[in-house]
């Protein structure tokens, strides 16, 4: 019985070490942040994109590419890249990471986001003098009348001007006029303090060189500082403010 018994262990053995018992493959999911970021836009002059991947243990490197342009190669988490977005225009770009793992298996992973280069509420690099001011009603603030300085967008396009918003945002639609000396692509976005965007005017549109305008009212009941960026196809933007209160 002993010997029946040993030679059933043995073949046990023998079968199992017959056994391929290798691991399975090692690539598991991988993840992209980006940060800071708002529903998929990206509003400060620096971000970083971290990536993410399951048996981090087992990986090898992490590669990560901006609209095909490989960005970094990192072999070491986190695995991470930083981008200055002045160098970005506005629009939406293909972010993909790439993990490859030791036994060469690999796994990868993709997001769209669009970059604005447009800092925040820093007063230093704001291209603009004044606000537009408004009671809950649409009512101006200010004696009653628009600012001269109001809607001012600085000088990033020779001879381009904005002029104010009127009769001013709140209930009522405003009128934000624009003109420019030469044909080109404007894109305009209007944020509120949160830096969520509320409306896309305009979305990298082919603009006549000239008077323009374009429409845009308040949500109703809303008391906000709102803050309305313009992109051209050069990279060139300003920034100005509407205060609903």
């Amino acid at each position: 019985m002993r010997k029946i018994f040993g030679i059933f262990i043995l073949g046990v053995i023998i079968f199992m070490m017959s056994c391929d018992v290798s691991d399975p493959d090692e690539a598991g999911d991988v993840f992209i942040e980006v940060t800071p970021s708002t529903s998929g836009y990206v509003w400060e002059s620096e971000i970083e994109i971290i990536v993410t991947a399951e048996n981090e243990n087992k990986v090898d490197y992490v590669t990560i590419t901006v609209d095909g342009v490989e960005e970094v190669e990192d072999h070491l988490p986190p695995y991470s890249v930083s981008i200055n977005t002045n160098q970005w225009q506005y629009q939406e770009y293909l972010i993909e990471a790439e993990a490859v793992y030791t036994d060469n298996s690999k796994s990868d992973k993709s997001a769209i986001v669009t970059f604005i280069c447009c800092p925040i509420y820093e007063d230093d690099l704001l291209d603009f003098t004044g606000i537009t001011e408004t009671t809950s009603t649409g009512a101006l603030v200010v004696n009653g009348n628009v600012d001269d300085d109001d809607w001012h967008f600085g000088d990033g396009i020779a001879g381009t001007t904005f002029g104010p918003a009127f009769p001013n945002p709140c209930q009522v639609a405003s009128t934000i006029q624009y003109n420019l000396e030469v044909e080109t692509r404007i894109s305009i976005i209007i944020i509120n303090s949160d830096s969520e965007i509320i409306d896309i005017l305009k979305d990298n549109e082919l603009e006549s060189a000239g008077l323009n305008e374009v429409q845009w009212a308040a949500p109703a009941n809303v008391n906000d500082l709102y803050r309305v960026i313009f992109h051209t196809e050069d990279d060139s933007h300003w920034h100005g403010d509407i205060l609903v209160e």
